[in-house]
C-alpha cells in the first residue's frame, strides 16, 4: 500500500512540474493584466486573455481613463471587433475608434513583465474619430502610451495542478524524514 502511495505522490509531483513548465512554455491559455500610461495623461488598464492556440478570446476587458483630450473607453467583445498577432491586441468599436497596443515580447509566451512599446509616435496607441484608426495612425485624434507593461497570469488549473505538485513533494520529503529517522534508531 505504501509504494502505492508513493508512485500516487510522484504522479501528482510530476503533474505539478508540468504545470510550472507551462507557465513558460504557454500550454494553456494566458490572461494578460495591462497596465500603462498614456503621454500627456490617462491610464489604460485590464485584462485579456490569449487561448493555447495563440487567439485573443472574446472575453477581453481594457479601459482607459480620461486625459489628452480623450474622455475614456471600455472595450470589450461586446462593443468591439477585435484581433491579435503575436505582438499586439487591437479592439475597435466601429471604424472610428480603436486601441492598439503592441508588446515587446510574444504574447504566446507568458512573461511576469511584458512592455508595451510606446513613445511619441510609437506603436500603441488610441484613436478616435478617423475610419483609418484601426489600419495607421492617420486623421482624427490620436494619444500615445509611454509607459506601461503586461503580466501574464497561469489559468487556474495551472495554479492548481503546480499546488498540487508542491503538496505532493512536501508530503513525500515528510515520509521520507520520517522513514530515515528509524533508520537511524
Amino acid at each position: 500500500m505504501r509504494k502505492i502511495l508513493q508512485g500516487l505522490f510522484l504522479c501528482v509531483t510530476a503533474l505539478g512540474f508540468s504545470a510550472i513548465g507551462n507557465i513558460s512554455g504557454a500550454k494553456a491559455d494566458v490572461v494578460w493584466t495591462v497596465d500603462g500610461s498614456f503621454i500627456g495623461g490617462g491610464d489604460v488598464s485590464g485584462t485579456f486573455t490569449i487561448n493555447v492556440y495563440g487567439y485573443l478570446e472574446n472575453n477581453f476587458s481594457l479601459t482607459t481613463t480620461a486625459g489628452g483630450g480623450f474622455s475614456g473607453f471600455t472595450y470589450n467583445a461586446s462593443n468591439s471587433f477585435y484581433s491579435n498577432g503575436n505582438f499586439y491586441v487591437d479592439a475597435q468599436p466601429g471604424y472610428v475608434q480603436d486601441l492598439h497596443l503592441a508588446f515587446l515580447d510574444s504574447l504566446l509566451v507568458p512573461n511576469l513583465n511584458n512592455p508595451i512599446v510606446g513613445g511619441s509616435g510609437g506603436p500603441s496607441y488610441e484613436c478616435i474619430g478617423s475610419y483609418s484608426c484601426y489600419t495607421q495612425p492617420s486623421g482624427g485624434s490620436y494619444r500615445y502610451i509611454g509607459t506601461g507593461f503586461a503580466s501574464a497570469v497561469p489559468e487556474p488549473a495551472t495554479w492548481a495542478m503546480m499546488v498540487l505538485g508542491f503538496l505532493g513533494l512536501g508530503f513525500m520529503a515528510h515520509r521520507r524524514k520520517g522513514s530515515d529517522l528509524f533508520r537511524l534508531v
